[in-house]
C-alpha cells in the first residue's frame, strides 16, 4: 500500500503536466494561426528599417531607402507609417496568385526622427500575368491624415520605354549596384 500511495502523486503530477502541455500547445497553435491570419496592413510598425524578403527568398537583393516628406517645402515627417509590398521573383503577390491584399512580400515600419525609412527585400518581377512595369507599392499614413499611395518603378525597365528617372520623389528611380551584389534605390515619398 505504501508504494501505491507514493506512486499516486507521481501519476497525478504526470497527468497535470500532460494537461498543461496540451493546453500550451493549443495556445501556441492558436497564436500561430492568428499571426498567419494577420495581414501585413494590420501589423504594428516596429522600427524604421524592415526586412521584407529573408535571405532564402529567391531574387536579386534590393535595398529601398528614402524619406517621408510633407507639404510644399518637403519637410521630413517623423513617425509616418509606411507599408511596402510587391511581387516575388516569379511575378506573384501571394503564393501562386495575384492577391495584393495578402501580398507575401510585405513590410510595415515607422519613419525615424528625420522621416527616413529602409526596406531590405528583393527586386520584384513583372506580373506573371503580364501588365505594367515591375514596381513596389507604398502606403503612407501620417497622424490624423488619410492614407496616401505611391509607386516605385525602376529606370531601365523595358516596359517603361525611354522614361528616365526624375527627382527623388518621382515614381521612376535609378537602380544602383552597391558593388556587393545588392541593388539600391532611393525613393522619397512626398505627401503634398
Amino acid at each position: 500500500m505504501h508504494a501505491t500511495s507514493e506512486a499516486a502523486p507521481g501519476i497525478e503530477a504526470v497527468r497535470r503536466g500532460a494537461v498543461l502541455a496540451s493546453l500550451a500547445l493549443v495556445l501556441l497553435a492558436g497564436s500561430a494561426a492568428a499571426q498567419r491570419e494577420t495581414t501585413c496592413r494590420d501589423r504594428e510598425p516596429a522600427a524604421a528599417s524592415v526586412e521584407i524578403a529573408g535571405p532564402d527568398e529567391p531574387g536579386e537583393r534590393l535595398t529601398i531607402t528614402g524619406r517621408v516628406l510633407v507639404g510644399p517645402d518637403r519637410t521630413p515627417s517623423p513617425g509616418a507609417r509606411v507599408l511596402a509590398y510587391h511581387t516575388d521573383a516569379r511575378g506573384y503577390y501571394s503564393d501562386g496568385g495575384m492577391d495584393e491584399r495578402n501580398a507575401r512580400l510585405c513590410g510595415v515600419l515607422r519613419a525615424d526622427s528625420e522621416g527616413r525609412y529602409r526596406f531590405e527585400t528583393i527586386r520584384p518581377a513583372h506580373y506573371a500575368t503580364g501588365g505594367p512595369p515591375a514596381h513596389v507599392h507604398f502606403e503612407v499614413t501620417l497622424q490624423d491624415a488619410p492614407m496616401r499611395r505611391f509607386t516605385l518603378e525602376f529606370e531601365g525597365d523595358p516596359r517603361l520605354g525611354d522614361q528616365r528617372a526624375g527627382e527623388r520623389w518621382e515614381t521612376v528611380r535609378p537602380v544602383l549596384d552597391s558593388g556587393s551584389g545588392k541593388l539600391e534605390v532611393e525613393r522619397d515619398l512626398w505627401v503634398r
